[in-house]
C-alpha cells in the first residue's frame, strides 16, 4: 500500500466516508483492468468492481492490519469475479470480449492472447500487472505458495510471448 494512503485507510475503518473514496479513487481503475481481464465484458468488470467497493466498504471496520488493505481488496474483487463467472452459465458469454469504449490499451492480439490462458494464470498476471502485486501478495490472495505463483506468472508469460509472436 502507498504510504500517503495509510491515513485514508484507518478513517475509513473508522466509518469516514470521504477517506473511503479516496482510496476507492486510487485503486478503481486497475480494479476494473483485473475484473474485466476476469470476467470478459464490461458489464459484469463493472458489476464486480461496484459489489467489491460497497462490501469493501461495509467490512473495512474489521480489516485487522491497515497494511493489508490492498490484498484484502483485491481478494474480495477475485471472489466477487469468480461467483460473476459461475453466475453466467451461458459459454457465449463468457467468450464475450468487451468493446473498447473503456480506455483500457489492450490491443486485440494482447486480449486474445490473454483469452488463452487458464483463468488462474490469466489471473495471477493481472493482479502482478494490474494490481502491482508481489509473488507472497498474490499467494496470500489466492492461497497458494509464492513459488507456485511465480512458476505460473512465468510460463503464463511464455504462453502469452508465443501467442504474441505468430
Amino acid at each position: 500500500m502507498r504510504k500517503d494512503l495509510k491515513p485514508f485507510v484507518l478513517s475509513a475503518m473508522q466509518g469516514d466516508r470521504q477517506a473511503y473514496g479516496v482510496i476507492y479513487e486510487e485503486y478503481a481503475a486497475d480494479m476494473y483492468r483485473f475484473a474485466l481481464s476476469i470476467c470478459k465484458n464490461t458489464y459484469d468488470a463493472q458489476d464486480a468492481v461496484q459489489d467489491t467497493a460497497l462490501s469493501v466498504f461495509k467490512s473495512i471496520g474489521t480489516l485487522k492490519n491497515p497494511e493489508k488493505f490492498k490484498s484484502y481488496l483485491f481478494t474480495s474483487l477475485s471472489n466477487a469475479c469468480k461467483k460473476r463467472l459461475t453466475e453466467n452459465v451461458s459459454a457465449e458469454e463468457l467468450a464475450d470480449t468487451a468493446d473498447d469504449d473503456s480506455g483500457i490499451e489492450l490491443s486485440l492480439s494482447v486480449r486474445e492472447a490473454l483469452g488463452k490462458l487458464d483463468g488462474q494464470s490469466r489471473e495471477i498476471l493481472m493482479l502482478s500487472v494490474a494490481g502491482g502485486f508481489k509473488s507472497h501478495e498474490i499467494g496470500e490472495i489466492l492461497k497458494m505458495p509464492a513459488a507456485t505463483v511465480r512458476t505460473k506468472r512465468r510460463r503464463a508469460l511464455e504462453k502469452m510471448r508465443e501467442e504474441l509472436e505468430l
